[in-house]
C-alpha cells in the first residue's frame, strides 16, 4: 500500500512540474519565433505540438529531481515521512517507489528516443522554414561506395544530384548517377539514371527504375553534416556504417541523452538519505533551496561538458564521470546504511 501512496503523489508533481517546464518553453519559443510562423493555424497547432514534445524530452530528467523534492517537501510537511519511519521503514524501502517510477520514465523516453520521436525538434524547424529543410555537399563513405549528393531534402526522403562511387580498392570501378532519386522502403530509387562502368573502357549506359544504396537512410545523412539531434538507433546505424563521420559528436549527443538522466536518478538516492525526517528537527526551506542548487549545478556540469565534447574540445567519455561519482557516492550511502 505504500509504493501505491508514494507512486501516486510522485506521479502527481512528475506530471505537474513536467507541464509547468514545457509550458514555459513553448512560450518563450512561441514569443521568440512567433513571426517567421506560416499563416496557417493547422501548422501552427503542429507547430507547438512538435515543440512540446521535444521540451518533454528536454525536461524529464530535471522533472524527475524537482518532483521528488516536491514530494519530500509535503511527506515531511504532513509528518508523512516521519510516521513511515516511525513504523520501522528504512530509507532503502521508502526509495523503490521513486526508483521505480524513475527508471520507468528514463526507459521509456530511451525508447522514444531511439525511433522517429527523437527529431521532433527537425520537424519543429521544418515547418519554421517554410516546409524548406535539406543539406548541401554532402560526401560520405558508405562501406565500400562513396556518395556525393548535393541537395537532401531529409523529411520528403528525396535527393537532388546523387553519385555513388563504387571502389575497389582505390579504384572506382562504376559510378551511378541521377538528379532525382527517392528513399522508398529502405532504399534509393531513381526513375532514370546513368551508370558508367570504368574497367578497361569506359561504358556508359542509360537506365531506367534503378535501385541502390540499400538502408542510406536521408534522416541520417543529414544529420551527418551538422549534428544537433540523432536517435539511438540511427547513431547506432551511422557508427557501423559510415566511416567519415566524427563519432565524437555523435557519441556526445547520446551521452548527454543518457548520462544526463541517469546522474538525476543517482541524485534522487543521494537527496532521499540528506532529507529531514520533521521540519522541527532542521531547517526545510535550507533543504529544499540546496538540492534545487545541486540540480541545476549538476545539469550545468554535464551540460558545459556536453557543448565542450561536441566541438572535440573534450572526450565523450568526461560525460560518464558526474554520473560515475554521483552514482558511486548513492551506492555507498546505501551501503552504509545496511
Amino acid at each position: 500500500m505504500f509504493f501505491i501512496f508514494i507512486l501516486k503523489k510522485y506521479l502527481k508533481n512528475f506530471l505537474l512540474i513536467l507541464f509547468s517546464l514545457s509550458f514555459f518553453f513553448v512560450i518563450v519559443d512561441l514569443i521568440a519565433n512567433y513571426s517567421r510562423l506560416p499563416d496557417s493555424s493547422n501548422l501552427q497547432v503542429l507547430y507547438v505540438y512538435y515543440i512540446m514534445l521535444y521540451s518533454f524530452d528536454m525536461f524529464y530528467a530535471l522533472a524527475l529531481v524537482f518532483s521528488f523534492i516536491l514530494t519530500l517537501y509535503y511527506m515531511i510537511k504532513f509528518n508523512e515521512l516521519v510516521s513511515f519511519y516511525s513504523l520501522g521503514f528504512t530509507i532503502k524501502k521508502l526509495l523503490k517507489p521513486f526508483m521505480f517510477f524513475a527508471i520507468a520514465v528514463f526507459a521509456l523516453f530511451l525508447v522514444l528516443d531511439s525511433g522517429k520521436f527523437a527529431y521532433v525538434r527537425e520537424y519543429a524547424n521544418f515547418i519554421l522554414n517554410n516546409n524548406k529543410y535539406s543539406s548541401t555537399n554532402l560526401f560520405i563513405k558508405y562501406n565500400d561506395k562513396v556518395v556525393y549528393i548535393k541537395k537532401i531534402e531529409p523529411i520528403l526522403k528525396q535527393a537532388d544530384d546523387i553519385k555513388v562511387f563504387y571502389l575497389k580498392g582505390r579504384k572506382v570501378t562504376k559510378i551511378i548517377s541521377a538528379k532525382k532519386a527517392l528513399f522508398k522502403n529502405d532504399i534509393w530509387y531513381a526513375k532514370k539514371a546513368k551508370i558508367t562502368y570504368l574497367n578497361d573502357k569506359r561504358i556508359v549506359n542509360l537506365v531506367d527504375n534503378v535501385y541502390f544504396l540499400k538502408d542510406f537512410k536521408p534522416k541520417i545523412i543529414s544529420n551527418l553534416k551538422n549534428l544537433n539531434s540523432i536517435s539511438f538507433y540511427d547513431a547506432f546505424i551511422a557508427i557501423k556504417l559510415f566511416k567519415d563521420i566524427n563519432v565524437n559528436t555523435l557519441l556526445s549527443i547520446v551521452f548527454y541523452k543518457v548520462f544526463t538522466a541517469l546522474s538525476f536518478i543517482s541524485l534522487l538516492i543521494i537527496l532521499m538519505f540528506k532529507t529531514p525526517v520533521h521540519q522541527r528537527v532542521s531547517n526545510v526551506s535550507l533543504f529544499l533551496v540546496k538540492s534545487v542548487f545541486l540540480t541545476i549545478f549538476t545539469w550545468g556540469i554535464q551540460l558545459m561538458i556536453y557543448k565542450f565534447a561536441k566541438q572535440g574540445v573534450l572526450s565523450p567519455y568526461v560525460l560518464v564521470i558526474p554520473f560515475a561519482v554521483l552514482f558511486s557516492y548513492g551506492i555507498f550511502l546505501l551501503y552504509k546504511e545496511k
